[in-house]
């Protein structure tokens, strides 16, 4: 079956259109493509003699040659300004990479101890497949479902390997426990954590589609709503409580995007690619096993500058469901957003709903910020506090850049202007009001979102999150 994966990813990559040229990526870059194509082609050969085996380790070095070139080219562009040649470059260089350590785990001599570990080169070639899918999202015709079919076939060659050696570390489906401590999902909440809620936003179980587009479409525009008993029916809100049937069902072995840091304003915030199970056993376990030893602080520290905050992770604004197909299955679409939204300036309606997954522990923060759509925020497990301010409020939020700032004048404004626009500067739950007055005149609704409620967030609304447990969220965007 590799062999016939191999054979039809160089079939698909040599007839299909692309974007990749001489005239848009260069010389050397597509001359170097077209090697380790023959170099691909070459490894398909069944013998393991030193040749085959030399071709093979030539195929995996340069595929990571020019996957270095192609990540530089990608972080050389704002990333929605990424030329489309770039993008096809590093996914066709990272599929490469993943066929040719496929080989090398497959066709290596299996008396010689002293190569490398057969298991160790399957997961490098998962790792190489996540990059593509994260870095450049399977760029070019007909590559997306190649990568979704090689890594299913290299997550099984794992586990085949695996019950022929009998290594049942290496084995998901064998070792049954692999997370520790045993941790359910969203059992953490500290109630010293918890605010009480001053202006609480209505909750409603499961109006009709009708009453839902009525009530988005109201003449002084939406307002926020709890929707109760949308999502009882999904398998996730039973399955994901569980971490270790979370990861298993992930694949610990893949690579995700997260955050390191409370929020995305912080000096220090930055991101970094993990796998699922160091995400969730070195952030989300630790963290949350870490805050539950301090409970003395009624202002929730943990994410603020000091202490647990610093190994705060966060699995946030990822299209997890996209990058992993499987988990799509324990959750659906709402009905409500097929709705109609009605004109409004500056709303432009996505071509499809927009799925993005929000995972992590206690204390992680969305700062106060719009977004682009209306929203739909379904708690699958796990609770978190919102807040919401209505577009009219805007001049009383400081965001980052507008003319009530408090932010230096000059470059740096401009730049946090630019990437920063739809963000307020307040710390909302402790406001600086020497810099920030007008925010105290500022009305807002507010919930706690716990499992199985939908959060309507109308376009242009305002929010800022808090989670007040270990929790998982998805958001729809329509």
């Amino acid at each position: 079956m590799f062999t016939q994966l191999a054979s039809r990813f160089l079939h698909i990559s040599t007839t299909s259109s692309t974007d990749i040229s001489l005239d848009s990526c260069g010389h050397a870059p597509f001359k170097s493509l077209e090697n380790i194509r023959t170099l691909l082609s070459q490894s398909i050969k069944t013998s393991n003699d030193t040749a085959t085996q030399d071709c093979i380790r030539t195929l995996v070095s340069t595929s990571d040659y020019l996957i270095d070139y192609a990540r530089e080219m990608l972080h050389s562009y704002p990333y929605r300004l990424v030329p489309g040649c770039w993008r096809e470059l590093y996914t066709d260089a990272g599929i490469h990479k993943a066929l040719g350590l496929g080989f090398l785990a497959t066709t290596r001599d299996k008396q010689d101890t002293t190569k490398e570990d057969p298991i160790g080169l399957l997961r490098q070639g998962i790792l190489a497949c996540d990059n593509v899918l994260v870095m450049s999202g399977a760029a070019g015709i007909g590559r997306k479902p190649i990568v979704y079919e090689l890594i299913d076939l290299l997550e099984k060659m794992i586990t085949d390997m695996a019950e022929e050696t009998g290594d049942m570390m290496s084995n998901p489906t064998q070792k049954k426990r692999r997370i520790h401590p045993p941790f359910k999902l969203g059992e953490d909440v500290n109630p010293e954590t918890v605010p009480a809620l001053k202006y609480p936003i209505p909750r409603l179980h499961l109006p009709t589609m009708d009453a839902f587009q009525k009530h988005v479409n109201g003449p002084a525009g939406g307002t926020p709503i709890v929707i109760t008993g949308a999502i009882d029916h999904w398998p996730a809100r039973e399955r994901w409580t569980d971490l270790e049937t979370l990861c298993q069902t992930a694949g610990p072995d893949r690579l995700v995007p997260i955050e390191i840091g409370s929020q995305y304003t912080d000096e220090a915030w930055t991101q970094k690619l993990v796998t699922i199970r160091e995400f969730i056993q070195d952030y989300v376990i630790e963290s949350s096993t870490s805050s539950s030893l301090d409970k003395d602080d009624s202002k929730d520290d943990s994410y603020s500058k000091d202490g647990p905050k610093s190994r705060v992770g966060y699995l946030a604004q990822h299209d997890l469901f996209d990058q992993i197909p499987r988990l799509r299955r324990d959750i659906d679409i709402p009905d409500y957003c097929m709705i109609e939204p009605r004109e409004q300036k500056g709303y432009v309606p996505p071509d499809d709903v927009l799925l993005n997954a929000w995972f992590g522990p206690c204390g992680t923060v969305s700062p106060m910020h719009t977004d682009p759509y209306h929203n739909l925020l379904a708690q699958v497990v796990g609770h978190k506090y919102v807040r919401l301010y209505a577009p009219s409020e805007s001049t009383k939020l400081y965001a980052f850049g507008a003319g009530a700032s408090s932010v230096d004048e000059g470059l740096e404004e401009k730049q946090e202007e630019t990437m920063l626009g739809n963000t307020s500067q307040v710390d909302i739950e402790h406001p600086d009001l020497s810099r920030h007055p007008l925010f105290a005149q500022a009305q807002y609704v507010e919930t706690i979102l716990g499992p199985g409620d939908v959060l309507y967030i109308p376009f242009e609304w305002w929010h800022y999150i808090r989670s007040l447990s270990t929790s998982f969220s998805v958001s729809f965007w329509f």
